[in-house]
């Protein structure tokens, strides 16, 4: 009996160590597929035709809120595909490697994602105003030197709410985000913090081993308190990932775009496209707009030399 899809998943994602996330991904993947197909999907439905098919009804079905899906989230299904059915060729468990329709995406014009650094300042002014308490620490403490570390380093959320006491050196500004807590468990990074935000920070100093911002309140409810947060201080809504991209924005505009790259340690080439807001850093919009202006209008006629200046041949008569 051939093998589930799910059942290959699941030990795809073992050997793969992928996140809790990327496999809940996968799920909604696979219930998407069997939607397709019309019941559930074994290692058989691995065929470059039929999964050619579902890539096609998948671009041409509407989704959340009635949206027909981005190119760039086919594509993204067909790169999922494409993973775990190499995992079953090499397996010997699906008779032959994927060979899929290439999906274009059209690269658009970057737009302004990051706050500004006048939208920090209120955000925080206004976080200082808040009561009650997140994960037993003032809540007007959490959001302010939360928001404030986050466009010091450039970390995401994740790290950030991971970060460790004993990682944190106030007296030196610096702290550490251990590459285990970050994206890509890729590796450890120091980064600084001003002044400021590390005598905002040595207010609520507790143990070594105590996280610095505990959240003790429902799953990925963290989003709808952020904007309440932005509503409330005025602010536009860009998520917690727009505090990278202030971060990385800001140290373009000083170092250019392998200082935002160092500050993000991101190996990504589009880094630019993608996290430097040009309302903050403007970029080049295509050689032509670093032009100086053409002085196209015709140069008006010289005045003659006086007579005096002229020269004059012994032929000509006026010599």
């Amino acid at each position: 009996m051939a093998l589930t899809i799910r059942e290959v998943t699941e030990r795809y994602a073992l050997l793969r160590e992928l996140k809790p996330h990327t496999i809940a991904l996968y799920a909604m993947l696979w219930d998407r597929f069997e939607r397709f197909l019309g019941r559930p999907a074994t290692v058989l439905d691995f065929d470059d035709l039929l999964v050619s098919r579902y890539l096609r009804w998948r671009a041409e079905t509407p989704g959340w809120r009635g949206r027909l899906p981005s190119a760039a989230s086919v594509r993204k299904d067909r790169v999922m595909i494409a993973a775990v059915w190499t995992y079953a060729a090499r397996k010997r468990w699906a008779g032959e490697f994927p060979e899929l329709p290439k999906i274009r995406v059209p690269k658009r014009l970057p737009v302004g994602r990051a706050y500004t650094a006048a939208d920090v300042s209120q955000l925080i002014r206004t976080a200082k105003k808040r009561i009650g308490k997140v994960g037993g620490l003032p809540a007007k403490w959490w959001w302010s030197t939360l928001i404030y570390c986050a466009v010091c380093s450039g970390e995401r959320y994740s790290a950030l709410t991971a970060l460790r006491w004993d990682q944190v050196d106030l007296e030196r500004r610096r702290v550490i985000f251990l590459g285990s807590t970050r994206k890509g468990a890729t590796r450890d990074i120091e980064r600084g913090i001003t002044p400021q935000l590390a005598e905002m920070m040595a207010e609520h100093r507790r143990g070594p081993d105590d996280l610095v911002w505990p959240w003790d309140r429902r799953t990925r409810s963290q989003w709808a308190s952020l904007k309440v947060l932005c509503d409330s201080a005025g602010v536009r809504y860009r998520g917690f990932h727009g505090l990278r991209r202030t971060a990385a924005s800001y140290a373009a505009l000083v170092g250019g775009t392998a200082a935002a790259t160092a500050l993000l340690d991101h190996m990504d080439p589009t880094l630019q496209r993608v996290y430097v807001d040009p309302e903050i850093c403007p970029t080049d919009q295509g050689g032509i707009m670093s032009l100086p202006p053409l002085d196209l209008d015709e140069p008006p006629p010289q005045p003659e030399p006086p007579d005096v200046l002229r020269f004059r041949s012994p032929e000509d008569p006026a010599a």
